[in-house]
């Protein structure tokens, strides 16, 4: 648990079932988070089912640790009631925080639990102060930022907002920034938006003209910067491993707990013991420190895998906390029941003593009923009994006295809630519009005026008579913000009117400039209060994702499908394409183990964008699509093969292209 040492940031640990749970409990974290078999981002982990979940909260609160449960997945519009009764049911156990990545989901929770803290997930794409605030103002306290971040950007989020920051220190971490990857769902249909992600980033792929594994990372640990963490001003420092074992989960918290306990940065002989824990050829810290490179890649290996076997196993088990009752049974007064762990207390009243009118309750009669702790996490301490002489009491009524105080010592007195949510019956945006993405700008054909809106990314952004948008580039650090300002003034100077926000970093920067704001599938909008959040933060429209079915579509009040194109799988901060054709050509294919290349291309900040390998074509199937607005993404595509394309919808042809359909 928390020492005393109040300038330590809170340790915080994974719990994929009850036995990992225990150990890290046992192993010193502050807080512990897990799921339950709803709603979660790692549906695959053992989990928890909601009996579970309570007493899992329970045992947390009697050893003074804080319990926070994952509720980081895109919420689709019907499972909005489930989703409020499943948080009435964790708010009444006494949950202390839920970790929300689905914007509709926290102006929901901030609706009906507005005492109930929500912690916005790393899944909510969190990458520079704006995004901070803007998370704070939809109602939560703490925000997971993007584990792409380096030291001074993290140092300078802390600085500028008083919302808490919690970052990842260690474990697995996905190349692509976190809320923007749709490779798992593009290539077998399982979304990592909705927990079911297959990891095709631990695959090989083809790149250049070499075979590897140019997509999975190794772990990050960044146990060799404790005083520079430390000093950043964080809340709270993060371990992943949901998926992970309960000997992995105690090994790390207890290093990391005497790394921070001791205030040093980890030695040889500690990144040794942690990484025959579990490590993918060894550690990286490359996000933290700059240092973006190709050693940060690496897979679980053979002689990985040795070592975690080589390490063994052992079983944690927590010795119960004791707690000392004082009950007070005087005649003509409320049967009373105090407990305390020694660091709280709670009191709780039963029904007025009666005097006996034969047989008379027995000192050791109360203390048999009182001192039954066997389905509670504590154990006896001391129990007094004050009680006047010829006195009766029900045991049930000293039975429930004793659950309720204990109930109390555990979870934060809340009211019994009652949720009338009656969903809106929205209407659907009648305005019909269409717009595309194009890559560069000699990609624009001399039809693009079949769009009302032609958007360019905003680095690329030249004076063009065809543009009338820009798009913002996916990610934006804090120190990156003067480049894309400057584009943004002299776009807005050109008369161009759109701006295609990629996250909620971006709003408040773009709407300041006066443009009108297009929100782009990033912001994962699966549901109508999450287009309501939106709407009401100044977007004028959006462009829903791509795994969205058109039955799914029809149920939301606004938003665009995308009509044609490969759509973007992955955004990764780490260029692959430096390290294989170099930086001149900025664009190159990965292909896959069956042959099909994806389309990879530098963005802004040395980023990358790779596409899915088959583009969305709906040319010949308008009429399902003829009710919404569409929208267009042109990536690799040459200005002649645009052309083209438009004038196949123009025509509503089909092709003998491979293609994918807009699910139906």
């Amino acid at each position: 648990m928390r020492t005393e040492n109040s300038t330590l940031p809170e340790l915080l640990a994974p719990a994929g079932d009850k036995d990992a749970l225990i150990s890290a409990i046992a192993s010193g974290a502050d807080a512990v988070y897990f799921g339950t078999d709803l709603f979660n981002a790692r549906i695959r982990a053992n989990n928890f089912n909601l009996d579970e979940a309570r007493e899992a909260i329970m045992l947390c609160h009697a050893h003074g640790v804080k319990a926070f449960v994952t509720l980081n997945i895109a919420i689709y519009d019907k499972e909005i009631p489930r989703v409020l009764e499943y948080v009435k049911s964790l708010y009444e156990s006494g949950v202390d925080a839920l970790i929300v990545a689905d914007l509709g989901v926290m102006r929901l929770v901030k609706r009906y639990f507005p005492d109930l803290e929500i912690h916005a997930s790393t899944q909510a794409s969190a990458h520079n102060l704006d995004g901070v605030n803007m998370l704070a103002s939809l109602g939560c306290k703490r925000v997971v930022v993007a584990r792409e971040l380096d030291k001074n950007s993290i140092s300078h989020i802390c600085s500028g907002t008083d919302t808490e920051i919690e970052i990842f220190v260690h474990g697995a971490h996905c190349m692509s920034v976190s809320g923007q990857c749709l490779m798992s769902y593009a290539m077998g249909g399982r979304s990592g938006n909705r927990g079911e992600c297959a990891q095709p980033c631990r695959l090989p792929y083809t790149l250049g003209k070499r075979s590897f594994y140019p997509l999975s990372l190794k772990d990050m640990s960044l146990a060799g910067h404790i005083h520079e963490i430390i000093d950043t001003g964080v809340a709270s420092l993060k371990i992943e491993g949901r998926m992970k074992s309960s000997d992995y989960v105690g090994g790390t918290v207890s290093a990391w707990r005497r790394l921070l306990d001791e205030k040093r940065n980890a030695t040889k002989g500690d990144f040794e013991y942690l990484e025959g824990l579990f490590s993918r050829q060894g550690f990286t810290d490359g996000y933290f420190t700059s240092k973006i490179n190709e050693s940060m890649l690496g897979i679980r290996s053979e002689e990985n895998k040795a070592q975690t076997k080589a390490q063994g196993t052992a079983k944690m088990e927590l010795e119960r906390p004791k707690i000392n009752l004082y009950a007070r049974l005087i005649l003509g007064e409320r049967a009373s029941l105090r407990v305390t762990d020694g660091k709280r207390e709670a009191i709780a009243y039963a029904d007025v003593v009666e005097e006996a009118i034969s047989s008379p309750m027995s000192r050791e009669d109360i203390a048999k009923s009182l001192s039954k702790l066997g389905a509670t996490p504590y154990a006896l301490g001391t129990l007094e009994i004050e009680k006047s002489d010829n006195i009766i009491v029900r045991v049930s009524s000293l039975n429930a006295l004793r659950r309720e105080a204990i109930s109390a010592l555990l979870s934060p007195k809340r009211e019994k809630k009652t949720i009338e949510h009656v969903a809106k019956m929205r209407k659907r945006n009648s305005r019909k519009i269409r717009s595309a993405l194009f890559s560069r700008l000699d990609q624009i054909p001399q039809n693009s005026d079949y769009f009302d809106i032609v958007y360019i990314y905003a680095d690329r952004y030249e004076k063009n008579e065809k543009i009338n948008g820009i798009c913002l580039p996916p990610v934006i650090l804090d120190y990156e913000w003067d480049e894309i300002e400057a584009k943004m003034t002299q776009a807005r100077e050109d008369g161009v009117k759109y701006a295609l926000v990629s996250n909620i970093g971006q709003i408040e920067r773009a709407r300041a400039h006066g443009f009108t704001l297009v929100a782009d599938f990033r912001f994962n909008a699966f549901n109508g209060e999450s287009i309501d959040a939106l709407l009401e933060l100044g977007v004028d429209d959006m462009i829903l994702s791509p795994e969205l079915s058109l039955p799914q579509v029809r149920d939301l009040p606004a938003g665009s499908v995308i009509a044609y194109g490969a759509f973007p799988v992955m955004t990764t901060h780490k260029c692959i394409i430096k390290e294989s054709v170099g930086c001149e050509k900025c664009k190159t294919y990965l292909t896959d183990r069956t042959g099909a290349p994806l389309f990879c291309e530098g963005i802004f900040g040395h980023r990358n964008i790779i596409y899915n390998s088959v583009p969305i074509y709906m040319a010949d199937k308008q009429e399902d699509i003829s009710s919404y607005s569409w929208h267009f993404i042109f990536s690799d595509e040459k200005r002649d093969e645009c052309y083209e394309i438009i004038e196949a919808y123009k025509n509503k042809s089909s092709t003998s292209k491979r293609i994918r359909r807009i699910k139906s």
